[in-house]
């Protein structure tokens, strides 16, 4: 995957690229990291020992070494050397954490199988504090007082948490470079503004193109010396980008001036990379880069561009609203699709500049919709033109383009029509769709239902089960919103992901079975926009619990 180092782009930088943290920190100052134990199989039950609250969970004893803060903590194995990690720095560590009360551990790497790392000025202020007393190799066992863990965080563990904790690696903050004010005299300055200086040669003469894929380590800094990021701290080796992706312009202009193997700082004005005023957090000003290149690869485009996407050629067909087309190869017959049928498409599509912007293959699967509801204004005329199995490319005018967008630009599209087919009508609405009948079930939740037709068996779906149906939807004064009925194909999908009423619903049904439901608002979109309001009434077939 391209970028497989975002977790790298800390503090500032990680705003306003939107990248995560340097790792999962365990002990992190918001709760989402504290993650619940992992449930094991009852033949490794002996393995749980391991996993046990320790004899003095409740209390550090008292040989426990105390910092004036309240923090305790105890040497359980020794380590080796004298380096200790900075506030600053980033680690590598295995822990397990309990809760001091009753002995219940929330969190532990351990049972993960795979270790932590972070930097210490991202964590709670007990291990900002405590793991910088540690040398590599040492475990030690922590008491660390709410005021140092989660007060305040009402989903993080409360009270008094123990962890045990072993430190495997330290990953230093990189010094800064002493000609980060100004570049030397030696250094190379393009027009861009951009300026570089070769710390160490490289091998050969290939530089990685504009949308090139490359192995990169780097640490950045901004000119008065403040430290932004570093691969050396992510504990996971050379980051991967690919150069037409990066954050900053100033990265991808001068990767592209280096061979393999070569080391660069490059000193990156504000113009190509944040600007002198940045947003959500990202660093303003002038930045320095160090950065190597440890390799790259040729980026072959999957989804390569027409040599005519720029705009349409002379022998296009093009139609008063401006679209203009062009066959590729012919379909079969002459009957062509109306804008109401069901068309099942294959295509791909760029904008007028050559860059994919979506298509059927990297969906892993052909359209299927009803013509008049294809996202682009320009489809529903051009797929009229064409007949079944027929190629067709379409430069498509900005107006005609995504339906609702306001900064809609032209794009080319091509697009093979696979099939075509009237849908059946649309179910008419129930004469009974403004409110329930007597006659009907209701349940607790205020959920009303009504057997039309019974299924085979016992079997029912459960909270979380997929389940295959056909469904008709209508507002209480019977306008219809939905059909799968309409668009002649069932719907499979969790009925962990659907509205509260069809999760509620559909685990009274068995295969078979239709049901009419009439779904209070609060068990339905309970006022989500574009979605329809208050009470609605739908037709469901339970076709098949997978």
């Amino acid at each position: 995957m391209i970028m497989t180092n975002r977790r790298m782009l800390t503090g500032l930088l990680s705003g306003a690229v939107g990248m995560s943290a340097l790792a999962e920190e365990p002990a992190k100052k918001t709760a989402e990291a504290v993650t619940p134990p992992i449930e094991l199989p009852a033949q490794e039950e002996a393995k749980e020992d391991a996993f046990k609250a320790p004899e003095d969970v409740a209390a550090p004893p008292a040989d426990a070494e105390k910092t004036e803060s309240g923090l305790a903590s105890k040497v359980i194995k020794p380590g080796t050397g004298e380096v200790k990690p900075r506030s600053q720095d980033a680690v590598k560590v295995h822990y397990s954490g309990w809760r001091s009360e009753d002995g219940e551990m929330f969190d532990s790497s351990l049972r993960r199988g795979e270790p932590a790392v972070f930097t210490l000025d991202g964590v709670i202020k007990g291990w900002t504090e405590g793991i910088p007393l540690m040398v590599v190799g040492e475990k030690r066992r922590f008491w660390i007082p709410e005021e140092l863990a989660y007060k305040g965080n009402a989903r993080g563990p409360q009270g008094m948490l123990v962890f045990d904790v072993e430190l495997l690696e330290i990953f230093a903050e990189p010094d800064a470079p002493s000609d980060l004010a100004a570049p030397p005299d030696d250094a190379v300055k393009a027009e861009s503004g951009l300026v570089s200086k070769v710390l160490k040669a490289g091998e050969g003469t290939e530089k990685p193109g504009a949308a090139d894929i490359v192995q990169v380590n780097f640490s950045g800094w901004k000119q008065d010396g403040e430290f932004l990021v570093s691969t050396a701290m992510s504990g996971q080796g050379p980051g991967e980008l690919k150069l037409d992706q990066v954050p900053i312009r100033g990265w991808s202009e001068g990767i592209q001036e280096m061979v393999a193997g070569e080391k660069r700082r490059l000193w990156i004005p504000a113009d190509l990379a944040f600007g002198e005023e940045a947003q959500q957090g990202a660093p303003e000003g002038p930045l320095v880069f160090d950065f190597e290149l440890v390799s790259f690869e040729k980026y072959v485009d999957p989804y390569p561009a027409p040599e005519d996407v720029a705009a349409a050629p002379e022998d296009a067909e093009t139609t008063e609203s401006g679209l203009a087309s062009k066959q590729l190869s012919p379909g079969d017959g002459e009957k062509k699709p109306s804008a109401d049928d069901m068309v099942n498409l294959s295509f791909a599509g760029w904008n007028a500049e050559g860059k994919f912007i979506g298509g059927s293959e990297a969906q892993g699967r052909p359209m299927n919709i009803k013509l008049s509801d294809s996202p682009i204004a320009g489809w529903v005329e051009g797929v009229q033109l064409m007949t079944k199995g027929e190629k067709r490319r379409f430069w498509v005018p900005a107006e005609l383009g995504f339906k609702g967008s306001p900064e809609n630009e032209a794009l080319v599209f091509d697009i093979e029509l696979l099939d075509f087919s009237t849908p059946p009508p649309a179910p008419a609405a129930p004469e009974d769709v403004a409110a329930a009948p007597e006659d009907a079930e209701k349940t607790e939740s205020g959920l009303a239902s009504k057997v039309l037709i019974k299924g085979e068996g016992e079997t029912k779906p459960g909270p979380t089960s997929k389940v295959t149906v056909h469904y008709t939807g209508w507002t209480t004064d019977g306008k219809m919103f939905d059909s799968s009925v309409t668009r002649g194909e069932p719907s499979s999908f969790g009925l962990n992901q659907v509205i509260a009423g069809w999760t509620e619903g559909l685990q009274l049904m068995v295969e078979g079975e239709s049901r009419r439901f009439w779904i209070p608002e609060g068990l339905a979109y309970q006022g989500q926009p574009g979605k329809p309001a208050g009470m609605l009434v739908f037709d469901v077939q339970l076709i098949k619990i997978d």
